[in-house]
């Protein structure tokens, strides 16, 4: 919980969109400045129970962090958007929300004649459905998909590279690798790596997501061909490329945001 918010205004859509509608006639008036805001002064925690109604959810359950903690996941968010991604949860989103968004609707509506909607209102005329609440859960998951499969390719290949480089030489060699074992071993190690880096940055991130999943199916493959036994291995290896080809698909089926 974000502790000392700001009061909230609200505005609906359709409030702006009949403001831009009202200014546009020939006889409007001209050189004007109007707050447009909502009807009632909301908390960020009203905001947030608001919309979980409207999903068909309980109210949330507040849990008090620290503001060292609070900030820690703020600079995370910072970090994220030098790799050029554009997380809600920013140092700068913080500073808004303590400092809110509040106005007087007076003159606007004396000018114009529009009442302004409640957030409820607003809500209730446009019930969720399916796609909203998939959206919400979908949303939260994105960036823990992402970051989870970018971490994943950097330490599987960081560790073929290093504590456990002897062990792949061996699976290589049994494969009938021979003499290039160690060199197909450091390429296939430093291409994880590539691909995790890849992924975290956005501008990279579907090409190395599809990288990701050509390199899975590769070694599915060549693994399928040079040692069959490993399907059967009781850790599952091979078994596992399965979830993880889906995971890919779903990070690359949220990636775009708009």
């Amino acid at each position: 919980v974000v502790k000392d918010t700001g009061p909230l205004d609200i505005v609906a859509l359709d409030d702006v969109a009949a403001t831009v509608a009202f200014f546009l006639r020939p006889d409007a008036p001209c050189r004007v400045v109007l707050d447009l805001a909502g009807p009632e002064h909301l908390s960020f925690l009203d905001v947030v129970q608001a919309y979980r109604a409207w999903l068909g959810w309980p109210q949330a359950r507040t849990v008090a962090i620290s503001a060292s903690f609070g900030g820690l996941l703020f600079r995370l968010g910072d970090a994220a958007g030098l790799l050029g991604w554009r997380p809600p949860v920013r140092s700068t989103i913080l500073k808004e929300i303590r400092r809110g968004a509040a106005g007087d609707p007076g003159p606007w509506q004396a000018m114009t004649g529009i009442v302004p909607q409640s957030l409820a209102t607003t809500l209730s005329a446009e019930p969720a459905g399916v796609q909203e609440r998939w959206f919400a859960v979908l949303y939260l998951l994105k960036p823990v998909v992402l970051a989870t499969l970018s971490l994943f390719w950097i330490i599987t290949g960081l560790i073929a590279l290093g504590p456990a480089f002897s062990a792949g030489l061996a699976i290589l060699q049994d494969a009938g690798a021979g003499p290039l074992a160690a060199p197909v071993g450091i390429v296939a190690a430093l291409a994880d790596v590539a691909i995790g880096v890849g992924i975290a940055w956005r501008r990279t991130s579907r090409l190395a997501l599809w990288a990701g999943i050509a390199l899975s199916v590769g070694y599915a493959l060549a693994a399928t061909v040079l040692l069959p036994r490993l399907w059967l291995d009781p850790l599952g290896p091979l078994v596992k490329i399965l979830p993880a080809l889906v995971l890919h698909l779903q990070a690359l089926a949220t990636l775009r945001d708009r």
